[in-house]
């Protein structure tokens, strides 16, 4: 008993000790000795659970700080909310936080909070204001940080958030400046700063080889997609590959990479897409996926079971994708009808969806129209902001509208979308023409000639020289009016004859007002015709004579 009175006061500081050389189970053996002797001592409660938290015990930690009363009534808003964050509680961890003493750790924490909810703009906003306001050991983590959060939001977001100046010195940052760029279209930008980056990290873990590999895993994943982007799929399967079968990497890169490579397999190689997806799932892989990237292998996985011809499996993947609220997940439940032949059914997922996405609503659509349901098509593509004002778009509602509204209709709504066209300084006076005399011949087919001439005078009016409107207003006109087709047919310029061409000359030549000529040139072909033709009979005559053999049964 004296003896363990004596040794007593030695544990705080082998405790210490311990913790800060990161023996961190070593020092929980002796909180645990101290506990046995008094459950109370806040001190080694506080302690235990700090070593809890470092060996990644986060269940275990929150437990004791939850358990205890003593515990309950200190400040410990921080640890706690960082526990819930591990065990990916974010909207908990979230709740802890707003109890807390605001500070830079529990700002960041917050910040990695939303970056994990990929509310991105919200962890920007922290990350940029700790970043102007702090400087200190961590600068370049929160540096990092914030470059990461702009990236992810380029990647994962229809709407990026606009990149800032930052430093580009260590391999992190060049990494996430690389991934930006790559997510908004500059191939070229990426793979410069990915090179940069690569070289960066070799020079910080010049002396462990082994680490350098680690790090580097994901700026060979990037350099696989910049080629994958370009459409070398055999060189970004390469590169993939190699991070796959050296275990290079994170649980995470190489379900990115993985999964990279189902997409370029399609619908071939499935075998080998299967072991691919593999990597993909799991808790320990997922929980570290972004929501986007989550969906994506999910969305693959549904995919392999059509083309491997799974239904059942399809479609039960496909209504779980829905449940989860993937934009896209209609689709595939569209495509399982579609192939089993039901039509309504795939036409009532689409029109039900809870979130029209242009794919959707595009998919729609052309379901509509092959069930010729030309009224609901021209609905389903009506209103789309992302084709207003293009030509072809234009082209498709009109054909729709004719089939649906009848001709008026038609022709009023390419009046109203030629002139938005010419409002919006979009196109050359040349297109825009082109699409005037269009709009005319077609209303002229339409039985329509005075709206026709009306609409060519008033393009000429603009553009007098146009001969094809011209012509066509002399046409449009004669069906309604031929003595004031004859006034506008003045309005024909005088053909020009180059003085070299002698008309003569050309009126005498084959083919043109000679008849004789005509016949001199035709002639002898009808003599090749008729001699063919007497060949062939010449010869049909001669089978005939020979006789047949016949076949007899014996």
């Amino acid at each position: 008993s004296s003896g363990i009175n004596a040794e007593w006061p030695l544990r705080p500081g082998q405790i210490k000790k311990l913790g800060s050389d990161g023996y961190y189970n070593k020092a929980l053996a002796l909180i645990q000795e101290i506990l046995t002797r008094n459950p109370r001592d806040v001190d080694a409660l506080k302690c235990k659970v700090v070593c809890l938290l470092k060996l990644d015990k986060c269940r275990e930690a929150y437990h004791v700080m939850s358990a205890d009363k003593d515990l309950q009534k200190l400040d410990f808003w921080f640890e706690r909310a960082y526990a819930l964050y591990r065990q990916n509680k974010l909207q908990e961890a979230i709740a802890e936080l707003k109890n807390a003493e605001k500070s830079a750790r529990t700002e960041e924490l917050l910040a990695q909070i939303y970056y994990k909810l990929d509310s991105y703009e919200e962890a920007y906003n922290i990350y940029k204001a700790l970043v102007k306001n702090i400087v200190d050991q961590n600068t370049n983590e929160r540096e990092t940080n914030l470059a990461a959060t702009l990236a992810s939001s380029a990647a994962f977001n229809t709407k990026p958030l606009k990149w800032v100046a930052l430093r580009e010195s260590t391999y992190e940052l060049c990494y996430n400046s690389a991934c930006y760029k790559l997510a908004v279209g500059d191939t070229d930008g990426a793979e410069e700063r990915l090179h940069k980056a690569k070289e960066l990290c070799k020079k910080e873990f010049e002396d462990d080889e082994q680490e350098f590999e680690y790090e580097q895993a994901p700026i060979q994943v990037m350099l696989g997609l910049c080629e994958q982007q370009r459409g070398n799929s055999k060189e970004a399967v390469t590169l993939y590959n190699n991070v796959i079968k050296e275990k290079h990497g994170d649980a995470q890169t190489v379900a990115v990479a993985a999964n990279n490579i189902i997409c370029i397999n399609k619908d071939q190689n499935m075998f080998d897409s299967k072991k691919k997806l593999k990597l993909c799932t799991g808790e320990q892989v997922t929980k570290r996926l972004a929501q986007y990237q989550r969906h994506s292998i999910d969305f693959n996985s549904c995919l392999l079971s059509f083309y491997t011809n799974q239904l059942e499996s399809f479609r039960n993947k496909s209504l779980e994708l829905q449940q989860s609220g993937l934009d896209l997940a209609p689709l595939l439940l569209a495509t399982y009808y579609n192939k089993e032949k039901k039509m309504d059914e795939a036409v009532k997922v689409l029109t039900d969806a809870p979130v029209r996405s242009l794919a959707v609503q595009l998919a729609l659509a052309q379901l509509q129209k092959s069930k010729g349901d030309f009224e609901g098509c021209h609905k389903s593509l009506s209103g789309l902001s992302e084709f207003e004002g293009r030509p072809g778009y234009i082209n498709i509602l009109a054909g729709l509208l004719l089939h649906t509204a009848g001709p008026e209709k038609c022709i009023g709504y390419l009046e109203d979308a030629l002139t938005k066209l010419r409002s919006s300084g979009s196109y050359s006076a040349s297109q825009l023409n082109e699409w005037t005399i269009s709009l005319a011949r077609f209303v002229l087919s339409q039985n329509l000639p005075q709206r026709s001439a009306t609409i060519l005078e008033y393009l000429l009016s603009r553009d007098s020289t146009n001969i094809k409107a011209l012509a066509l207003l002399i046409r449009s006109v004669s069906l309604f009016d031929a003595p004031r087709a004859k006034d506008v047919a003045q309005r024909l310029p005088e053909i020009q004859i180059p003085s070299e061409i002698n008309l003569e000359e050309l009126e005498m030549g084959v083919g043109v007002t000679s008849g004789r000529g005509l016949r001199k040139v035709i002639q002898p072909e009808e003599e090749k015709i008729k001699e063919a033709n007497r060949r062939f009979e010449t010869k049909e005559k001669k089978r005939k004579k020979k006789k047949v053999p016949t076949a007899t049964l014996r």
